[in-house]
């Protein structure tokens, strides 16, 4: 008898792991940062107070996707992909050897999260945090070089390590409508002609979308 009790305890546990999809589009506002260059063939530099747009509804546009496994209430793993978007728009000092700096592929990160759906009501509030890697394709001018091509899978490289702390608010329908807000970090190395460009990146984010179940 006991037997049977640890098994219909099992079964039950089995039962209420669900897998679960989630894609949504949002908005992001990104913090001026500091920028060092290194290209051969000249000094390093600084490109100080970089500031970046997400221009998220412009073209194809910012989003997430996210597959989870776990409770519907509860503990859950997930892989997430945020496809953010970086536009360079002016820097306090030596913003001027960027003549074009963009990264519209994507300045995507793949993270693996520990989330927590907790019931509040009618909703479920679910926070949730993730570490990972960044994967960009930036297309860029330094100096007069260019590097990178719109649209073409090859440019895009392993450029360094990244997280996420996350809030979110989910319907708990069927079809599950959510609004969430972020904050990500990243340290990304970003390749350009002749070497690279690296620093911090840190970025609100607001995202609305669905979920299945």
């Amino acid at each position: 008898m006991r037997g049977c009790g640890v098994l219909l305890v099992l079964l039950g546990s089995v039962q209420a792991q669900s897998v679960g999809l989630q894609i949504a589009l949002g908005f992001t506002s990104s913090a001026p940062t500091d920028l060092r260059v290194v290209q051969q063939g000249f000094p390093d530099t600084v490109v100080g107070g970089a500031r970046f747009e997400g221009r998220d509804l412009e073209g194809f546009p910012y989003y997430t996707l996210r597959l989870w496994y776990g409770e519907r209430g509860g503990l859950r793993f997930e892989l997430e992909l945020i496809h953010q978007k970086l536009y360079f728009a002016g820097a306090e000092r030596n913003g001027a050897i960027f003549e074009q700096f963009k990264v519209t592929d994507g300045f995507n990160y793949l993270l693996f999260n520990l989330a927590y759906a907790l019931e509040a009501g009618p909703l479920r509030v679910v926070p949730r945090v993730g570490l990972g890697v960044i994967v960009p394709h930036p297309e860029t001018v330094v100096r007069g070089l260019a590097w990178g091509i719109d649209g073409d899978p090859r440019w895009y490289h392993l450029g360094g390590l990244g997280g996420q702390l996350a809030l979110g608010l989910e319907a708990p329908w069927a079809v599950t409508p959510g609004l969430e807000g972020k904050f990500t970090l990243g340290y990304s190395r970003l390749n350009i002609a002749g070497g690279y460009t690296e620093g911090w990146f840190r970025s609100l984010h607001g995202t609305f979308g669905l979920g299945w179940p």
